[in-house]
């Protein structure tokens, strides 16, 4: 046909080609860093040597905790009331669109408690508990923050009482994160996990992030749990903050649209007395700049050793803390461009939970009641994966619309899951 090959000519031979260099130089650059990769051999080592945890498979029973009722719009955030350790109520909080938190427990469907005097609808909540006393963090569409006490839950009636608010962004606040408290065993480095219940923290909440569309990060500190917050510092991007969390009381991660970097910063130490930036992180394996993702969520493993990233390409990133070093690239959850998912690791973390989204088209058929049934079948679900494998082990289908939200709670291998199908459900 009057066709030669020459190498190197092909588009295709010269993608190969640089693929092939770019993994030399990624193994040169991994020859060169002894002392990192002896610490990463660590850690892949700790993790082969996991025995198969516990994760969640089905949905929980009625009669250990109700499904919640009552939710007439679409469920945009959920979060967990720990009741403390060996409390066997679970309690959670349910935002929803139409401005309003509700409050969930035991074996009563109905709410037990409302708040509804919201400036814009939730996007965000968090909740944290000390001495049996309750705070919750909302953060809103509008560009609002508010505090919440939530009163007498061990007993009495519960109530929400507002005790502080904010409007310092000036786009929607997808997410707000309490600061963990100190664990007892965060100085054990022996690679042992102690068994859940975990113990609880000590000094939890005296700081919280936000984050927002405008660009930026606010970080806000009290000196006790009965002082006020206040605003230390704020940290402009380049681009939409998109994904926070916290490693320890003293340190948080940041994920922003259009950069490559995971930024690590300490609450204190910057030249205003805000928070000082600690290390970038370049999620690109062979350390180039370019940004062909975005980090949608963010999540720290219990011990601290690891941080989740869920990306906009149905890719969970699973890195060694502070490093760059990826451990483990997890497919198998559907994460498109603009969804809201979350991941987050099982509390022995030997799993990682994401949400997932299939996109659900109704097929060619004549009988309308068919393809009605096809649109409304399950296409909210949780991919689960095994770390040690890095395989997806099972999916759970949750909802018959995407999984806005999902969080674990904090003492037990429990999820709740919300909808825009305007339900939530326990996974256990």
């Amino acid at each position: 046909c009057g066709l030669t090959y020459l190498e190197g000519s092909l588009p295709v031979s010269g993608v190969l080609e640089s693929s092939l260099d770019m993994f030399g130089q990624y193994q040169e650059a991994d020859k060169a860093s002894g002392g990192a990769n002896a610490e990463a051999a660590a850690v892949e080592a700790e993790i082969q040597q996991m025995e198969r945890g516990v994760c969640c498979t089905e949905q929980l029973p009625q009669e250990q905790a109700a499904t919640p009722t009552g939710i007439a719009t679409n469920v945009t955030s959920v979060c967990w009331v720990d009741g403390g350790r060996g409390s066997e109520t679970y309690m959670s909080l349910v935002a929803t669109a139409d401005r309003r938190i509700r409050l969930f427990g035991g074996s009563q469907s109905a709410p037990i408690a409302e708040f509804s005097d919201l400036p814009s609808p939730p996007l965000g909540l968090d909740s944290c508990t000390l001495d049996g006393g309750v705070q919750v963090l909302v953060t809103m569409m509008g560009g609002e923050t508010v505090l919440l006490a939530l009163k007498d839950i061990s007993g009495g009636t519960p109530s929400f009482e507002r005790k502080q608010s904010w409007k310092d962004h000036t786009k929607h606040v997808p997410a707000g994160k309490f600061a963990p408290g100190s664990s007892p065993s965060s100085d054990d480095v022996d690679g042992e996990e102690e068994a859940a219940p975990q113990a609880p923290a000590t000094n939890p909440g005296l700081s919280f992030l936000t984050i927002s569309r405008d660009h930026s990060a606010r970080l806000y500190r009290r000196a006790n749990w009965e002082g006020d917050f206040s605003c230390t510092g704020t940290i402009r991007l380049l681009g939409e903050v998109t994904a926070c969390c916290w490693l320890t009381p003293e340190i948080f991660v940041l994920a922003a649209r259009d950069d490559h970097h995971l930024l690590y910063y300490d609450v204190a130490g910057g030249s205003d007395g805000g928070p000082k930036e600690r290390q970038k992180v370049n999620l690109n394996v062979v350390g180039d700049s370019v940004v062909s993702f975005a980090v949608l969520s963010l999540a720290a493993s219990p011990n601290g050793k690891m941080v989740a990233a869920c990306t906009d390409k149905s890719r969970v990133i699973v890195l060694q803390a502070y490093s760059n070093r990826q451990l483990r690239n997890l497919y198998g959850a559907v994460v498109e461009e603009y969804d809201t998912p979350t991941v987050c690791f099982s509390l022995d973390n030997t799993f990682v939970y994401c949400s997932s989204s299939l996109a659900v088209k109704a097929q060619g058929s004549d009988d309308l009641e068919e393809r009605l049934a096809q649109v409304t079948a399950m296409c909210g679900q949780i991919s689960i994966f095994e770390l040690k494998s890095a395989q997806e082990v099972l999916r759970l289908p949750c909802h018959e619309r995407a999984v806005r939200c999902m969080a674990r709670h904090p003492q037990k291998e429990v999820l709740i899951t919300g909808s825009f199908d305007k339900t939530a459900k326990y996974w256990g």
